[in-house]
């Protein structure tokens, strides 16, 4: 035994360098659907991903180790992106679809085959409402857009990027004028005013309503009257849709009493100000906002360089809870447009709480900042790492910020 063990370990020395180096040649893909007969059965499917038909597994999938789920040579986003160069090229325009800035492309395409085209998991609009369940709603209203109603979403909308927002295919109104003719009856329902440059989307809901003509049902009084010279300039000749003077300046006119002069103003010196958040004429929803409270405050808060990493969704808190329940739209006194300060924000929901704990008020001050404690001393009111809204560990951590001793 001794002996023929000695004999084969001088054969494998002496064996030529080719014979010892050589790799074992494996014929792909039947060697993975030995194990994997399930995605072998998918080969009967209409529409495959190229490496799939193929028979490339190794052109995504790593045979032996990976850092990645699945097996895969890299994460999702950069092995998908690492052919298709044409979604690769809408990911710095200006309007991505969140599924693709973060790499989720899953959720919608099968990586291996499909009955659908794109090898997309379901047929729009099912596909769309798995994430947008809202649109599952608009089929139901008494006025229905002729594409959602055929449940072609990718008529006006782009899946992956687009330079115009949301994901529209063209800007408005070029895109409203690929199907709606600007004839004399279209001049005339918009009082003679030059469509040019119009905004269609200010008056119209772009996929269902409850009013004909799609408009939003909730309408602003001088528009509901047909008043359009109380804010616009009375000839069309002017401009398209010239207002009679800035923003602010229209808007306050009439809305004084919401503003009054308080020391922090939200978005007044901007010169959109008011359109930041409403919609001048029409809405669908309550106070003419441009889209539901926090969406629109999610246009602007949690952006930037700082938050990257981090879904905006992250920092929506308190269970859902609207933002006006604690900041004011319009204006405050306060900081961050609070409506009111120290521990009084909060007490109105958690009256018990830190009644025989930790103590606050005028008479406890943080040696931080040589301020009196409030509840935002220890708690974050957004995208906060630790349970309960704590921006650090609460073990340790967050304790000897104050209590090193």
């Amino acid at each position: 035994m001794i002996i023929a063990i000695i004999s084969i370990f001088w054969s494998v020395i002496l064996a030529p360098a080719a014979a010892v180096t050589t790799p074992v040649q494996v014929k792909e893909p039947d060697v993975c659907y030995v194990c994997h007969a399930e995605i072998q059965e998918l080969g009967s499917r209409k529409h495959q991903h190229t490496a799939f038909a193929k028979g490339v597994c190794s052109a995504c999938h790593n045979p032996h180790a990976a850092r990645h789920n699945a097996l895969l040579n890299d994460d999702v986003k950069s092995l998908c992106l690492s052919c298709h160069d044409d979604v690769k090229g809408k990911m710095g325009l200006a309007s991505v679809h969140q599924p693709a800035r973060d790499g989720d492309c899953l959720i919608c395409h099968d990586p291996h085959a499909s009955q659908l085209p794109k090898q997309l998991k379901h047929n729009a609009p099912a596909l769309c409402e798995g994430c947008h369940p809202a649109s599952a709603e608009w089929r139901k209203r008494s006025h229905v857009h002729q594409p959602v109603a055929a449940g072609n979403c990718l008529t006006c909308h782009e899946p992956h990027g687009s330079s115009h927002g949301p994901l529209l295919t063209k800007a408005m109104p070029e895109l409203c004028f690929t199907c709606h003719k600007q004839d004399a009856p279209l001049a005339a329902a918009h009082k003679g005013f030059s469509l040019v440059k119009a905004d269609c989307g200010a008056c119209h809901d772009p996929h269902a309503t409850s009013l004909p003509g799609l408009l939003m049902p909730n309408q602003h009084a001088p528009f509901k009257a047909g008043k359009c010279t109380a804010c616009h300039v009375s000839s069309a000749a002017a401009g398209e849709y010239a207002l009679t003077a800035d923003v602010k300046t229209v808007c306050l006119k009439c809305h004084q009493n919401i503003l009054g002069s308080k020391a922090y103003q939200h978005n007044l010196n901007d010169p959109r100000s008011c359109l930041n958040c409403h919609n001048a004429h029409t809405s669908s929803a309550a106070a003419l906002l441009a889209a539901p409270q926090k969406d629109i405050c999610l246009r602007c808060h949690f952006s930037g360089d700082k938050y990257k990493g981090r879904k905006k969704e992250d920092y929506l808190t308190h269970n859902g809870l609207e933002c006006a329940n604690c900041h004011t739209p319009h204006g405050s006194d306060n900081p961050q447009y609070l409506k009111s300060q120290g521990e009084d924000i909060c007490i109105g929901c958690h009256t018990d709480a830190h009644k025989g704990s930790h103590p606050l008020g005028p008479n406890v001050i943080d040696p931080r900042t040589n301020t009196p404690v409030t509840c935002l001393s220890c708690h974050k009111l957004h995208g906060a790492d630790f349970k309960p809204y704590l921006p650090l560990n609460p073990a340790m951590e967050l304790c000897i910020q104050c209590h090193r001793r």
